[in-house]
């Protein structure tokens, strides 16, 4: 056997000697690259974990079950460890703290060694890599106006799945009562607000959607219209995104709309009350007008008959109502067009169907829609859900857009759908 010395000494030798050198550059720089891909994923674990137990903090803030802050903290270290247990990925017992400060954000500091194996091959004297990570939620306010229609059509099973649909949502939120307002709108041919914007809200509005009834027309405008008038915290669009309160509208029905709510005149005295359509589709206009704070209650006869609304010296020559509404520049026949701008003041004569009809339907439809185009304007976000044969592409304009649109076919699918409402308003609420 030659000695080293002859073996290195010739061509061979070098090309040897080299190739083991590289061979071990090779091998070492593997063995890190192992090491450091490790430590990337300890990271990325540390900080999934940290973030887990910030939000679910920041989700419990108001949670009567944690009494004091160090009660909450306890909790959002517990979640922490459950996600990051030790010995995961080959590391020591990760330490974390937590801490809630006087706005509500729980933030979440997190640290662990890992227990390196291919660098100390080398003896780089590398045994342990110090890792850590940093995470803060926070829970957003919100303001949510349940707006639910409960005319006739929604008699028998309908109005049972519709109860159970918004009763789940609102238990949703149970723990969430001293952050969030919620309020309950209920329209039929009145629209009345048994629950107004509040906190506390969990029984008020159980209790009230409980006692809903199915009977009347479908006044979606003043509903809308309703729920541009509530308190709403004013001032968000100028906050950045994720500190304003979460604004939301959701708004339900089972069918068009039929009804409006306006300033009328009979027999002298002048009326807040609502014109309604009757027939499928629209043929007549109802000749009594409805009471706008009452589910359903009418007080005056020849609301079809437009004019003058005298009781005495009418120019109609007879008993009729006056539509104040004709004359106004938004809503009005000249706005509308053909062929009511055909007629004048003081709109004797107006013939029922189609043109008082076909005005009516524009008039109901238009209503809402500018309604929601206010509440989209404030950043209030428009959710609706529709069931059955209603109009889709007038829901899906009264929504946000489109994805905030939702449809069933048959009753029972509703509790599905508010549950999925819940379910993203419960993810975009902390941040």
């Amino acid at each position: 056997m030659k000695p080293i010395r002859q073996i290195l000494a010739n061509q061979k030798g070098a090309y040897l000697l080299m190739s083991a050198i590289v061979l071990g550059v090779m091998v070492g720089f593997a063995a890190l690259g192992v090491e450091i891909g490790r430590w990337y994923s300890i990271q990325a674990e540390i900080s999934k974990s940290i973030d887990g137990a910030a939000f679910a903090g920041a989700k419990n803030v108001s949670n009567p079950k944690f009494s004091t802050d160090a009660d909450l903290e306890a909790f959002v270290l517990e979640v922490a460890h459950a996600n990051f247990p030790p010995g995961l990925l080959d590391t020591d017992a990760p330490v974390f703290v937590a801490n809630k400060d006087a706005d509500g954000k729980v933030t979440v500091n997190g640290n662990v060694h890992s227990l390196n194996h291919m660098t100390t091959i080398f003896d780089t004297g590398t045994t342990m890599t110090d890792l850590g990570a940093a995470g803060s939620a926070k829970l957003r306010k919100a303001e949510v106006a349940l707006v639910l229609d409960v005319s006739g059509s929604m008699a028998g099973a309908a109005i049972d799945d519709l109860k159970t649909g918004a009763d789940t949502f609102v238990n949703n939120f149970q723990s969430f009562q001293k952050d969030h307002k919620f309020a309950l709108i209920a329209y039929a041919t009145g629209v009345q607000i048994p629950v107004p914007l509040s906190q506390d809200f969990v029984f008020d509005m159980t209790n009230e959607i409980g006692n809903l009834n199915a009977t009347g027309g479908t006044n979606t405008e003043d509903a809308l219209g309703q729920a541009v008038n509530l308190p709403w915290e004013p001032g968000q669009l100028s906050l950045p995104a994720n500190e304003r309160t979460r604004q939301v509208v959701i708004l339900f029905s089972d069918g068009n709309p039929s009804g409006f709510r306006a300033n009328f005149k009979y027999n002298g005295a002048d009326l807040d009350a609502v014109a309604l359509l009757t027939g499928s589709p629209p043929n007549n206009v109802y000749g009594r007008l409805g009471k706008a704070d009452e589910q359903v209650n009418y007080f005056t006869n020849d609301a079809d008959k437009p004019g003058d609304g005298k009781s005495s010296g009418s120019a109609c020559g007879g008993t009729t109502t006056k539509w104040n509404i004709f004359d106004d520049p938004t809503y009005g026949v000249s706005a509308y067009g053909n062929p009511m701008n055909s007629y004048s003041d003081p709109y004797c004569g107006v013939q029922e169907s189609p043109d008082l009809v076909d005005y009516t339907v524009w008039l109901t439809r238009q209503m809402a829609i500018d309604h929601a185009a206010e509440l989209k304007a404030f950043g209030i976000d428009v959710y609706t859900i529709g069931l059955g044969s209603v109009d889709q592409t007038f829901l899906e304009t009264l929504a946000t857009d489109v994805d905030h649109a939702f449809f069933a076919n048959d009753p029972s699918e509703l509790e599905g759908i508010f549950q999925t409402i819940a379910n993203q308003l419960k993810l975009i609420l902390v941040s």
